[in-house]
């Protein structure tokens, strides 16, 4: 499949664990859209009571349909509440993949709904901010995501942002390919048609690390491409990294996977009520 396509409605899944604080403010960005043709899905992998809370409150008035996917906290199980979440999507075409510590910018869903194209799921970027930017921000937070390219140009010079480049250039998505290298997995989006095609996520994957990058190869095996989104990056806020401790298993099992050609997940959206 080639060319342009439209997506009709958009669903964005945003996965989180135990961190309403830093989850409100990324709600806040989805809140301030400038396309509203959309249903958020909170892709929850077993938070507690004040993330449910949090949730309960935003959506009171929320501008568009948002959904609470929670599963039991059993562990790093983030390939099959994001699974979850597809499933829900049941009225959604086109699917964006973020994370809950990740601000979009106002024009995110509509830069999605621009550049979708059949055959090729979107790859953005992201804007790492300084930790003690984080810190001040998480403090007291404002609507960071709609500050003018200016201010946030500004906010890179004295060392809050990391980047300018993707501020500065206008929204666009490159050639297609089929290159794993670069992959974000916090700036995804998918037709959500491909997904089921290939059984969603591998909930193989227990604990950090590769479970975006087996998606992206399984598609790649079944003729899906790969475009760069350009142009409209999430703004990431600082914090300690995962632990890598299972990231020699999910590297053999991601070499395993690409050997083998394989499209479909050994354990994905078929086998969620196994």
């Amino acid at each position: 499949m080639s060319g342009a396509a439209q997506a009709q409605r958009i669903g964005v899944i945003v996965s989180t664990y135990n961190k309403p604080q830093v989850l409100a403010p990324v709600l806040e960005g989805w809140r301030r859209q400038n396309d509203c043709g959309f249903e958020l899905f909170v892709a929850d992998d077993g938070s507690g009571e004040p993330t449910r809370q949090l949730i309960e409150r935003v959506a009171a008035d929320f501008p568009v349909p948002l959904h609470h996917i929670w599963q039991e906290d059993a562990g790093f199980r983030l390939a099959r509440v994001r699974n979850l979440a597809i499933r829900a999507a049941t009225d959604c075409d086109y699917l964006i993949v973020t994370d809950g510590d990740c601000i979009p910018l106002p024009g995110m869903v509509a830069a999605h709904r621009r550049m979708a194209s059949a055959g090729a799921f979107l790859n953005g970027e992201r804007l790492l901010l300084a930790e003690a930017f984080t810190a001040r921000f998480l403090a007291a937070p404002w609507p960071l995501g709609s500050e003018s390219t200016v201010r946030l140009i500004g906010r890179t010079l004295k060392g809050e942002l990391n980047r300018m480049l993707p501020l500065l250039l206008p929204v666009l998505a490159t050639a297609r390919s089929q290159k794993l290298p670069g992959l974000r997995g916090c700036h995804l989006s998918f037709w959500r048609r491909d997904l089921l095609a290939a059984n969603g996520f591998d909930e193989s994957y227990m604990g950090w690390g590769r479970e975006d990058s087996d998606l992206a190869a399984r598609l790649f095996h079944a003729g899906i491409e790969r475009r760069n989104l350009r142009g409209m990056p999430l703004l990431h806020l600082w914090h300690p990294e995962a632990k890598r401790d299972a990231v020699n298993r999910n590297d053999a099992l991601l070499a395993a996977c690409i050997e083998a050609r394989r499209i479909k997940a050994a354990i994905g959206l078929e086998q969620l009520d196994g």
